[in-house]
C-alpha cells in the first residue's frame, strides 16, 4: 500500500508545486492524470525518494519516463537486471568461475531459461547477449517493463510506460498490469491504456482528487467541471464590474450633491447650521456605502481568485506549420530501398507536396530506421532515396533540444525571435516565467515536445515535415490540438504513431 499524507514540495526556484497533498493507493492499478507540466513525474519522484509524508508497505520501483540506457555496452540480459547471474553462469560453463560465482548462482542456475521465458511471454524474440543499442525505442521500453513487472518490488511507479509501444505491446502491458498483485501507480496520456482503468487520481492546480469511474466518464466529468468553473468566473467578473460601476456612480452623485450644497451655502439660501447637519449626514451615509461596496468588491475578488485557482490552465498549442514550397511537386522518391536491418522488403514509393504518408508496423520493424535513411543519418543496404528540397525532422527523443541550454536560448539561436518574443511564445505553451530558462532535460516529456513543436512552427519545414511518434508525452488536449494543426499543414508529411485513428493519411507503408 502507498500512502501520501500532507506532502509539500517546492521547486528549486522556490515556487510551491505541491501543498498539503494527500492520497492513497491500494493493490491494483491507479492512473495519475493531469495536464503537461502539472507535476505528475515530480510526484512519482517524491514517492520513489521517500519525501516527508510518503509511507509505503513494501519496496518501491520507479520506471522513469526517459528510460533509454546510458550504457552503450548494455545487453538485453543487463536490462532485465540479470546480467551478473548470466555472466557467472557463462564463466561456470566454460570452466573459469570466480570464487563467488557458485554462491551468486544460488537460486539462479536457471537464469537463461527464466529470461528466455520472460521474453517469449512478451513476444520479444531477442538474444540475451544482444546489445540494446540495436533495439527500437519500443523494444527497449518493453524490455524495461518486463524487468519491472518481474521485479520483487511491491509497488510500481510507471511514468508513461506505453510511449513508443505498438498497439499489441500496449495490450500486452494492460494484461500484465491487470494480472499483477502489485500496487501500481501509472502516469499516462494514452487513451488505449486509460480506457482499461477504473481508479484515477486527477492532479491539478488545486491538489489531487480521486475518482472511481471509467475514463470516458471521467473526461466528461472534468469537462463539465471546467465549464462550470468558467461560467462562475464570468459571473463573478460581471458582478465585480457592476459593483465598480455602481460605486463610481455613487461617488459622482455624492460629488454633485456636495457641489449643490456648497452653492447653497455660498448664496445663503439656507442657514449654515442646517447645511452643516445635512453635510455630516451625507458624509456618514456615503462613507457607510463606500465601506460596504469595498467589502463586496474584496469578497468578489477573493471568490474570483478561488475560482481561477480551480480552473485548469490548459496550455495553448494552437501552432501553425507553414510550408515554404509552392506548387504540387515531388518531394521524395524511394527506389527499391532495402533497410540495413528490420524489414528487408524493397520499398518503392514517392511523396508529393500536400500528401501525408503514415509508417506503420510493430516495434522493431524499421519505421525509425527508414526515417533515418530518408534524412541521411543512416545508409540503406541497397537501393536509393532521393529528397527534392528541404525538410524538418523531429525524432522520438527530441534530440534537437539537447544542444541548447534552455528553451529561450533554443528559440533565439535557431530563429529570428528576440528574447521577449521567445518568452511570450513559450508562456503560451505553459512555460511561464523562470520555467523558460530551465535546462530542457529538466522539463517534463510533454513540455519538451511542446517546445520542439513550437520551434518547428517558427521555422519553415520546406517541402517535407517528418514526425516520429510526436504524439508521445502530450496530454490529450494537446494531442487533439496537434492533430488539428497537422490537418491544416499544406506541405508533405511523414509521420509515425501507434494510435490507430489519430491522423488521416493519403498513403500507408506497412513495415
Amino acid at each position: 500500500m502507498l500512502v501520501v499524507a500532507d506532502l509539500n514540495y517546492c521547486l528549486p526556484n522556490g515556487d510551491i508545486l505541491f501543498r498539503h497533498l494527500s492520497f492513497s493507493c491500494t493493490k491494483g492499478i491507479t492512473a495519475l492524470v493531469g495536464r503537461n507540466g502539472i507535476g505528475k513525474s515530480t510526484l512519482l519522484q517524491c514517492i520513489a525518494q521517500g519525501e516527508a509524508g510518503v509511507s509505503t508497505t513494501g519496496s518501491c520501483l520507479w520506471l522513469q519516463q526517459n528510460n533509454r540506457s546510458q550504457d552503450p555496452n548494455a545487453r538485453v540480459i543487463d536490462t532485465l537486471g540479470l546480467g551478473c547471474y548470466y555472466d557467472a553462469l557463462q564463466r561456470v560453463n566454460i570452466g573459469q568461475p570466480l570464487d563467488t560465482d557458485i554462491d551468486t548462482l544460488t537460486n539462479y542456475w536457471d537464469i537463461n531459461d527464466r529470461a528466455q521465458y520472460w521474453l517469449t511471454e512478451a513476444n520479444l524474440p531477442l538474444a540475451l547477449d544482444q546489445p540494446i543499442a540495436q533495439l527500437s525505442g519500443g523494444q527497449q521500453t518493453k524490455l524495461k517493463l518486463i524487468a519491472a513487472l518481474n521485479h520483487t518490488a511491491d509497488i510500481l511507479l510507471l511514468d508513461e510506460p506505453s510511449n513508443h509501444l505498438d498497439l499489441s505491446s500496449t495490450q500486452w502491458l494492460i494484461q500484465q498490469l491487470q494480472q499483477s498483485s502489485k500496487t501500481v501507480l501509472i502516469v499516462s496520456h494514452d487513451p488505449v491504456l486509460l480506457d482499461n482503468m477504473q481508479r484515477f487520481l486527477v492532479l491539478d492546480e488545486t491538489g489531487i482528487t480521486p475518482y472511481h469511474t471509467d475514463f470516458p466518464q471521467l473526461r466528461q466529468l472534468l469537462v463539465k467541471q471546467r465549464q462550470e468553473t468558467a461560467r462562475a468566473i464570468e459571473q463573478t467578473k460581471a458582478q465585480w464590474q457592476r459593483e465598480q460601476k455602481q460605486q463610481q456612480q455613487r461617488k459622482e452623485k455624492a460629488l454633485k450633491r456636495q457641489q449643490q450644497g456648497e452653492s447653497k451655502r455660498s448664496n445663503g439660501s439656507q442657514p449654515k447650521m442646517v447645511m452643516d447637519r445635512k453635510q455630516d449626514k451625507a458624509q456618514q451615509k456615503n462613507g457607510s456605502q463606500q465601506r460596504l461596496s469595498e467589502k463586496r468588491l474584496a469578497q468578489q475578488q477573493e471568490q474570483l481568485r478561488q475560482y481561477q485557482s480551480q480552473q485548469t490552465q490548459l496550455s495553448n498549442l494552437s501552432l501553425q506549420f507553414t510550408s515554404a514550397d509552392k506548387g504540387n511537386h515531388r518531394v521524395l522518391d524511394a527506389i527499391a530501398a532495402i533497410l540495413p536491418f528490420g524489414n528487408n522488403t524493397p520499398l518503392t514509393f514517392s511523396l508529393d507536396r500536400g500528401e501525408r504518408l503514415r509508417l506503420q508496423g510493430d516495434n522493431g520493424c524499421g519505421k525509425s530506421t527508414l526515417i533515418r535513411c530518408i534524412v541521411g543519418q543512416q545508409a540503406l543496404a541497397s537501393g536509393e532515396i532521393q529528397l527534392h528540397g528541404d525538410f524538418l525532422y523531429l525524432d522520438q527523443h527530441l534530440s534537437l533540444l539537447d544542444a541548447y541550454p534552455c528553451p529561450v536560448e533554443l528559440l533565439q539561436q535557431t530563429t529570428p525571435l528576440d528574447s521577449s518574443t521567445a518568452r511570450t511564445l513559450l508562456g503560451s505553451i505553459g512555460l511561464r516565467g523562470d520555467r523558460a530558462l530551465l535546462p530542457s532535460a529538466t522539463l517534463s516529456g510533454g513540455e519538451r515536445m511542446k517546445v520542439a513543436l513550437l520551434l518547428i512552427s517558427q521555422l519553415s519545414p520546406g517541402g517535407l515535415l517528418i514526425l516520429d511518434e510526436t504524439d508521445n508525452h502530450l496530454d490529450l488536449e494537446s494531442q487533439e490540438q496537434l492533430k488539428q494543426t497537422l490537418s491544416q499543414y499544406q506541405g508533405a508529411l511523414i509521420f509515425v504513431t501507434h494510435q490507430p485513428n489519430w491522423l488521416d493519411s493519403d498513403k500507408l507503408i506497412q513495415l
